[in-house]
């Protein structure tokens, strides 16, 4: 049985409604920053809940684009609690701003820095479950350490579909990367209005996931 740790608003209300995870590189292109921030804005205009891993890059700006939209947001970290006790510097960062709509949750109480990769692996398994599809606004191509390839190969196993915004910057890695997902079976969105039809398409179509 799965575990979670949480601070915050609870879960029953920060995920009422349909939750979308976003996901995405940690180095994005201005370009790729704008519309990570674009896409959790507009999503929390239309009541949809964003879940991120809060992590630097697209997962941040997805985050404070939903919460200046007044949006709810889950915040999945590896842990809560640094080793001495302290809240974590990622969670106090979220939990100073919007308290009443977030909740920032962990499969891990303390910080143990052996197992920190394997942790952030990890949150990718639950981002995923809390969420009925992933938006991908930018990614980089990478063999190894892919954070962004194994969130969406989680999405992808568990039934979610995944939605990647068609590149508009000049950089190889994120056309690689784009590729890479379209074979791998995720769908192609051309611009944020087709990532929100696409969104309530999923959120009102009864069917199954599978079980992580």
């Amino acid at each position: 049985m799965q575990v979670l740790y949480r601070i915050g608003a609870p879960l029953d209300i920060a995920l009422r409604w349909c939750p979308i995870a976003v996901a995405g590189t940690r180095d994005p292109t201005p370009w790729g920053a704008r519309t990570a921030r674009e896409v959790g804005h507009v999503l929390a205009e239309r009541d949809y809940t964003v879940v991120t891993g809060f992590a630097r890059g697209v997962d941040e700006e997805a985050t404070f684009g939903a919460l200046e939209a007044g949006g709810r947001v889950v915040a999945v970290l590896p842990y809560l609690f640094e080793s001495d006790g302290r809240l974590s510097p990622r969670a106090a960062q979220l939990l100073r701003v919007a308290v009443p709509r977030t909740s920032v949750v962990a499969e891990n109480l303390v910080k143990d820095d052996k197992r920190i990769s394997a942790w952030l692996a990890a949150r990718n398994r639950v981002i995923v479950s809390m969420a009925a599809a992933l938006v991908v606004p930018e990614a980089r191509f990478k063999l190894t350490h892919w954070g962004t390839r194994h969130a969406v190969e989680c999405a992808l196993s568990a039934g979610r579909p995944v939605i990647v915004l068609k590149p508009q910057a000049k950089n190889a890695d994120v056309l690689k990367a784009f590729e890479y997902f379209m074979w791998r079976g995720a769908v192609a969105a051309e611009g944020i209005d087709e990532v929100l039809s696409m969104a309530e398409r999923v959120c009102r179509a009864p069917y199954m996931f599978k079980n992580l």
